[in-house]
């Protein structure tokens, strides 16, 4: 009954805002022989958002918690982080996600300046990555987004102090991942009328003015778009398969399609949903709440200290004021990253980033201006309302990567309750 009271709140604020598995074989086989072988305008830029200060000192006596770069508090409601060089100075850029718009900032001299934001207009924004697909010209940033019911994704390109879409209208959604043997890959799945994620998912050619499906990739069906990663986690030149469930598990297959694990512990979690519905579905209004909710589920990362080791998972992981018991809001706190090692038979959890205070939603691997080593670039809600974005605040946490695996683990143990 305790337990109940606890959740009455929760469940008030709710009311309130609102099988088996079938490997590609020709695909998986060339992959697995290449491993062993181997739109609206610009607006005016908001004042509050254009200086962001790091707050902490670069003291190689302090501990992962005392050098953690943060950012002044961002006044917006962040749902994803892109890293890449979008202007081509070599140099890589740091561009934040919100509902509706793209927000493009420099990071130099331990600051993070904001260049330029992009409106979306109507199109809500669900998901981003950046990436150079292509060997002439920066790297450009992918939009996965929904004019209601409908997948209505673009590229956008930064020219001239802009950022310009130069696609537009892609209706699938669209992902990039690090494969082990092949870098940056885009990858694009449709959308369905019964299903939110219909058919195979396919490789994505970025042709300069328009992206076109070509192969289809070798993930086993009914593994959706978001939430999945493949590395070398045995360091055994053997790709594997991590990810999200919808219950927020995280689970291990082998190239065949076997499910070799699913973890007790939950991992992921995330409040971007997926719309069933558009304008012209105006019988119910109510059609979209009454379905059970799609969530976009979260980035899922591998990493290697060493060319060819084993590499570790990094995923994002949540506590829950509701306990996961509503569908509809797990009400998701203390976000933060794990390193998680694959050993033949589970996952042990080796290091985490400290938790935050609110979610963590998205979060990036790579190298800054200024900053030596690789580093993990993590965007952070500190403060939510979907009614009144202006009122949400954000953050973005950088910490240096080898010392986070180094100093900032719990040792090797097997997967622990939080």
């Amino acid at each position: 009954m305790a337990s109940l009271t606890r959740l009455v709140p929760a469940i008030t604020l709710m009311i309130l805002i609102h099988g088996g598995f079938l490997w590609d074989s020709v695909d998986v086989r060339a992959e697995v022989s290449k491993y062993s072988n181997l739109g609206t305008t610009s607006v005016k830029l908001n004042e509050n958002l254009v200086l962001a200060k790091s707050e902490s000192e670069s003291d190689s006596k302090k501990s992962v918690t005392d050098k953690i770069w943060r950012s002044q508090e961002l006044s917006l409601l962040a749902i994803g982080l892109g890293v890449g060089d979008v202007d081509g100075d070599g140099k890589n850029e740091i561009i934040v996600a919100g509902p509706s718009t793209i927000y493009l900032y420099r990071f130099s001299d331990n600051n993070m300046n904001l260049l330029t934001e992009y409106s979306s207009g109507n199109l809500e924004i669900k998901a981003i990555d950046v990436a150079k697909l292509s060997k002439n010209g920066p790297a450009r940033i992918y939009v996965t987004a929904q004019n209601r019911g409908s997948v209505a994704s673009f590229v956008l390109e930064y020219k001239k102090g802009n950022l310009i879409p130069v696609i537009e209208g892609v209706d699938y959604f669209l992902r990039v991942i690090n494969y082990p043997t092949h870098g940056p890959i885009l990858l694009g799945q449709r959308k369905g009328l019964s299903k939110m994620y219909d058919g195979p998912i396919y490789r994505m050619e970025d042709r300069g003015t328009s992206l076109e499906a070509t192969d289809r990739f070798g993930v086993p069906l009914k593994i959706p778009i978001f939430g999945f990663t493949i590395g070398d986690f045995e360091g055994k030149r053997n790709p594997l398969i991590a990810v999200y469930d919808k219950e927020d598990h995280l689970r291990i297959y082998d190239p065949t399609g076997k499910r070799l694990y699913v973890s007790k512990n939950y991992y992921g979690g995330s409040d971007i949903i997926l719309r069933w519905f558009g304008p012209e579905e105006q019988r119910d209004k109510n059609k979209d709440f009454a379905m059970d909710p799609i969530y976009v589920r979260p980035r899922l990362l591998w990493w290697s200290s060493t060319p060819g080791g084993a590499a570790q998972i990094l995923s994002i992981a949540h506590s829950s004021t509701t306990m996961r018991m509503l569908s509809r809001t797990k009400m998701l706190d203390e976000g933060r990253i794990k390193g998680l090692v694959w050993n033949g038979d589970s996952l042990e959890e080796r290091w985490s980033t400290p938790k935050a205070q609110g979610m963590a939603v998205d979060f990036a691997i790579d190298y800054l201006s200024g900053m030596s080593g690789e580093r993990l670039i993590v965007l952070e809600r500190k403060k939510t309302d979907w009614l009144a974005f202006l009122l949400s605040r954000s953050q973005i946490k950088i910490y240096d990567l080898q010392q986070l695996v180094t100093e900032g683990g719990k040792g090797g143990g097997k997967e622990s309750d939080d």
